[in-house]
């Protein structure tokens, strides 16, 4: 490698002498122990890569001659199979980390590699899941690395243990802690488990480290802070709000986000929340907890607010809440209505049901009955948006 530095060094260096003609042209003299040495630029540069080589040639083959014949040959020969073997390990590792595919070129020129380490590997791969030795950490690296991957292939039949999967992905991170693959199967194993907080910390980490597309972990990364917000009531309000971050417009985040706002004294927010939500989003199970929140206050208030919003303005669950909100307020005649309007112009399913259960409240059974029918028919029929 030197050699081939200095080489095209002294090609460099020798264009740019005759690029510039002036340069090489000009008279060098150099005085030392009462010599005088006088010459031109050009050529003692060139005189003095020429010294170099032949320095270079004359220690080559002088050791060489003292090591035997061929070993010079041999020397050569061996160089250049351990770049190419080198170079196969270093592809290999990137495709075991799933950092990378194999270059077809590079297998090409490495068939007539065969190093030791190949015969292990190839010993792993015919080898089944379940047949795999446990993790050994004096084992080679690669080797680990390809134990691993076998043991927690999602194709692996039949499936191991996930306290063993999750014994030799720990061994392959230890060995190749950046390896997005091997980060990624331990996530796997980790919702497997059900052990949210791991899951939150290995997708983070794979978020922040950028080893997979935004698209492609986001809804799991919203799923794993909700879970973890059902297990840790401490931090269920910080998660939910990175969760809402993530996607605002979540239903399931936000009712939980919601609910957990209510426990801590913020109901005011949740309201907010919830409202803001219902007004561009169709979305019942927010509506029905709502519902329930705004029955505890002044509903006739809230109520007046609702009902100064356009109705084609607004989703069909928020027309929904309304309409309980009348009826709450013993406004039956406008909560009636509005439910007719409801049936009438969307077929909407909870709308049936809420007349179905005022009818039975007034001792309507015939009415109350036909309407759970219809509700019944809607919903089968898909009438109720998501």
């Amino acid at each position: 490698m030197r050699l081939i530095f200095l080489l095209v060094l002294a090609l460099v260096v020798s264009i740019a002498l005759v690029a510039f003609p002036n340069i090489a042209d000009q008279a060098l003299r150099l005085e030392a122990f009462g010599w005088v040495f006088e010459t031109r630029q050009g050529a003692f540069i060139v005189a003095l890569f020429v010294i170099l080589f032949v320095i270079w040639l004359l220690r080559t083959l002088v050791s060489g001659l003292f090591a035997g014949p061929g070993h010079l040959w041999q020397s050569l020969r061996m160089g250049s199979r351990n770049r190419r073997e080198k170079r196969l390990r270093e592809a290999l590792e990137r495709w075991l980390n799933g950092d990378g595919d194999l270059d077809a070129r590079l297998l090409k020129r490495s068939r007539k590699v065969l190093p030791d380490w190949a015969l292990d590997l190839l010993t792993v791969m015919g080898t089944p899941a379940k047949d795999q030795p446990a993790p050994d950490p004096q084992a080679d690296p690669m080797l680990t690395a390809m134990i691993a991957r076998t043991v927690t292939s999602p194709v692996a039949s039949p499936r191991p243990d996930p306290a063993v999967c999750k014994a030799h992905l720990k061994a392959w991170l230890a060995v190749s802690p950046n390896s997005a693959l091997a980060r990624s199967r331990m996530a796997d194993v980790a919702e497997e488990e059900g052990n949210w907080q791991e899951l939150v910390s290995l997708l983070e980490e794979i978020w922040k480290k950028g080893q997979q597309s935004a698209a492609g972990i986001k809804a799991r990364l919203i799923h794993a802070y909700v879970k973890l917000a059902e297990a840790d009531a401490e931090q269920a309000l910080i998660l939910l709000r990175k969760a809402h971050r993530l996607s605002p417009a979540d239903g399931v985040v936000l009712l939980a986000y919601g609910r957990v706002q209510l426990a801590n004294g913020e109901s005011e927010n949740a309201r907010r929340l919830w409202l803001n939500h219902l007004q561009f989003n169709e979305d019942m199970a927010i509506a029905t907890a709502l519902l329930a929140v705004l029955k505890q206050g002044d509903t006739l208030k809230v109520y007046r607010k609702l009902e100064r919003k356009v109705s084609g303005e607004i989703s069909l669950s928020l027309r929904w809440l309304r309409a309980e909100l009348a009826h709450a307020c013993k406004l039956d005649g406008l909560a009636f209505e509005q439910m007719q309007m409801l049936t009438k112009e969307a077929g909407y399913a909870p709308a049936l049901e809420s007349m179905a259960r005022w009818h039975e409240a007034a001792g309507e059974f015939a009415k109350a009955a036909q309407c759970f029918r219809q509700a019944l028919e809607r919903s089968r029929q898909g009438g109720t948006p998501e």
